[in-house]
């Protein structure tokens, strides 16, 4: 129901199914199936409120619908791969090469093809390249990340202990909050949000998390995952989580 959830919030706040297809690592098309659903149920998520109640009965549309088949990425691709790599050595973009496969009947999704290509091709060097982050309105976009401090006495055990700092940074004016803790888990996050927002005066639209353990279960570039308490209490305040891609602490 979370997942859900936070599609429907998404649309209702104005992003492109491409863009929530990337932060949530979610298939388009499973996003614009829960929006037709929505629609049918007589809600249409753009305009009206997303409530509890229809995400239960978009739940409830989906229980008992048999999952088609599907054909693992790598059967597909492994049989192909010298020819992919003869195609990235020639310096021939990825969907370019898809759309080559795809003459002789050899189709995947444009995920799963970087996915593939990412984990098994020698010839995809992913260039880590610098990008600063353009400049946006005030309350928009905020980055959160964790930095290890070294060891701190610690009163209530009596002795030293490592010591974590989680950085939230508005980006519009660099302004930041360090709240510092002892331990990494999905609490302590939360409790250092909840001390930044006090700090700040409001809650920012959209968070970019540093893939982040306690907040993100799986840093992926094509198929991120948000920790589910983290997403259900992002859901509570009123704020979208944008997962940087892994390496790249941009979102």
């Amino acid at each position: 129901m979370t997942e859900i959830k936070e599609i429907l919030l998404r649309i209702a706040s104005g992003y492109p199914i491409r863009s929530i297809s990337r932060s949530l690592g979610i298939h388009r098309d499973t996003i614009k199936n829960y929006i037709s659903i929505s629609l049918k149920l007589g809600v249409d998520p753009k305009k009206d409120s997303i409530t509890d109640e229809l995400v239960k009965k978009i739940k409830s549309r989906l229980a008992g619908k048999s999952k088609p088949v599907t054909i693992p990425r790598d059967d597909i691709l492994l049989p192909h791969k010298d020819r992919i790599e003869t195609y990235l050595e020639k310096g021939i973009k990825g969907s370019k090469i898809m759309t080559l496969l795809a003459r002789d009947g050899i189709v995947v999704g444009s995920s799963s093809f970087y996915r593939f290509i990412n984990s098994n091709c020698q010839s995809y060097i992913r260039k880590n390249i610098t990008v600063r982050l353009p400049e946006t309105e005030p309350g928009k976009y905020s980055q959160a990340d964790f930095g290890y401090m070294g060891r701190i006495w610690d009163e209530a055990t009596r002795r030293n202990r490592k010591t974590y700092a989680l950085i939230l940074t508005l980006c519009h004016c660099r302004h930041m909050y360090v709240y510092l803790t002892f331990t990494q888990d999905t609490r302590a996050v939360t409790q250092g949000f909840e001390a930044a927002w006090d700090y700040f005066g409001g809650i920012t639209e959209i968070v970019i998390i540093d893939n982040m353990k306690p907040a993100i279960d799986k840093a992926d570039r094509y198929s991120p995952r948000v920790n589910r308490q983290f997403l259900e209490y992002a859901q509570d305040r009123g704020f979208i989580v944008d997962p940087a891609y892994s390496g790249h602490a941009k979102g």
